[in-house]
């Protein structure tokens, strides 16, 4: 059964000012993942914290960060992690960044337009 492929989807997400060891509380949401391979079911919890300079859009895209949740655990379980072994799993979601590698500008101002 280890040759099929993990199914992944986000099930609810609570959003929230989480305590961190290193500082104060962080912005973020903690998600809820469910697993499927064949007969296995498995929850993992992700909790991805936001960056310092995450942009109000980043804040916003709750899709994006929930991808984000799931493109880290696809990660790890490539890496040999399974959703058995009870891990505490912590992210940090940066800015959607574009195929150029720079973060997209705002699409509701005009280039030209000092502000």
């Amino acid at each position: 059964m280890s040759g099929q492929l993990w199914s992944m989807r986000v099930s609810e997400g609570l959003s929230a000012y989480f305590n961190v060891a290193d500082g104060p509380s962080r912005e973020g949401t903690m998600w809820s993942v469910h697993l499927t391979r064949g007969d296995e079911h498995y929850v993992a919890m992700v909790k991805g914290l936001l960056a310092d300079d995450a942009t109000k859009a980043t804040r916003k895209d709750t899709a994006y960060q929930a991808q984000t949740a799931m493109e880290y655990l696809s990660d790890r379980l490539n890496n040999g992690w399974h959703p058995k072994d009870d891990v505490e799993h912590t992210i940090h979601v940066s800015n959607l960044l574009t195929t150029s590698g720079a973060m997209q500008p705002p699409t509701n101002k005009p280039w030209w337009q000092f502000w």
